[in-house]
């Protein structure tokens, strides 16, 4: 069984991914995968997706659920 990630390293991830999605265009989760497996942040692409989703909760980020598309309103 994998082991949960800690609090801080969640909170980094969360962090990354807020300063990588676009606010003039809209990004995919995969693009972001490779984006931070690129930078040396190994996580699942379903790790990114519930990251995502989560942040699209509580910050202004427009969701397109129809192709997992992400982009934050300004």
């Amino acid at each position: 069984m994998a082991k949960r990630p800690e609090t801080l390293e969640t909170v980094l991830l969360a962090l990354e991914l807020l300063r990588r999605i676009p606010r003039t265009r809209k990004i995919s989760a995969s693009e972001l995968h490779e984006q931070l497996t690129g930078a040396g942040l190994e996580r699942d692409l379903r790790t990114i997706q519930r990251q995502l989703e989560m942040l699209s909760g509580h910050f202004d980020i427009e969701r397109d659920d129809r192709n997992c598309v992400y982009k934050l309103l300004v």
